[in-house]
């Protein structure tokens, strides 16, 4: 039989009507229909072709007239048009961003491997300097040396730390946006007006949620150190520390604040 709606003839199920799935949504429009060709209102065999902005849904002209003539209203074709509109402004807000969190990404890997290689050149720095001192007071150098190293350690570890915490913030920024991106293009894209105008205030809102919720990380720049050897001269004292000292080079301040500050002005270099 005919199913009254959009006509298409379908088996009647061997347990009878009963077993018929119920049907929730219209045949979707394909990709060449024009805006007009939506959803049929179940109520009344009608199209559906009027958005009510009070109730956020989609009517026919008839459930319009009974239940939302005092609502504020338009044609599904203007409203479509507009949302689609605002999703694209949205996608490419995101599509903004994700670029440069994308470019603090690579920056923030550059820095950790600078920071790296660093980090082994200063030891290799301090093994050659506890070499040199080893023969007249090997028991001292050794015992400073494992101290300084075991310092370096720390550090590398602290760097370390940093840089995970960093990328997995980024990581998760950019899988949130790209995920919200993906999901509206393909709405954007496949769904029909009736779903474009349905979703349009929820998109925006994500939208606005994303932007307000990753906002612009600074810049990262991982410390760098440097060795200092100690004044020979004071070797003989048991309580000095003769091996060097371990000092950072580069900024010393909130590292978050710092991440903020560079990714702002990738930004500005972006949209300029």
């Amino acid at each position: 039989m005919p199913c009254p709606v959009c006509r298409s003839e379908f088996q009647i199920p061997i347990n009878g009507v009963d077993c018929l799935p119920v049907r929730t949504h219209a045949e979707e429009p394909s990709s060449t229909d024009e805006p007009s060709k939506g959803q049929y209102c179940e109520k009344h065999d009608e199209r559906i072709k009027i958005h009510c902005f009070e109730c956020n849904m989609n009517v026919c002209a008839m459930c319009c007239l009974e239940d939302h003539k005092t609502h504020t209203f338009e044609r599904i074709e203007t409203v479509f048009e507009r949302s689609t509109r605002s999703i694209d402004n949205d996608v490419e807000q995101i599509t903004s961003r994700i670029e440069c969190f994308r470019g603090v990404a690579d920056q923030l890997q550059t820095e950790h491997d600078e920071a790296q290689e660093n980090i082994q050149a200063t030891e290799l720095e301090v093994k050659s300097r506890s070499e040199s001192l080893v023969a007249k007071l090997i028991q001292l150098v050794e015992r400073q040396t494992d101290d300084v190293l075991e310092q370096l350690q720390t550090v590398k570890s602290v760097t370390e730390e940093e840089f995970m915490s960093h990328k997995d913030i980024l990581q998760f920024a950019l899988a949130e946006m790209e995920s919200f991106r993906t999901s509206t293009l393909e709405l954007r894209s496949k769904g029909s007006p009736s779903d474009v105008t349905q979703a349009a205030n929820d998109v925006l809102e994500r939208a606005k949620e994303l932007l307000e919720t990753h906002v612009i990380p600074s810049e990262y720049h991982a410390p760098s150190y440097t060795f200092t050897p100690a004044n020979v001269d004071e070797l003989l004292r048991d309580d000095q520390i003769f091996i060097g000292h371990v000092v950072e080079l580069r900024y010393s301040g909130n590292i978050k604040s710092y991440y903020r500050d560079v990714l702002a002005s990738k930004l500005i270099s972006l949209s300029s």
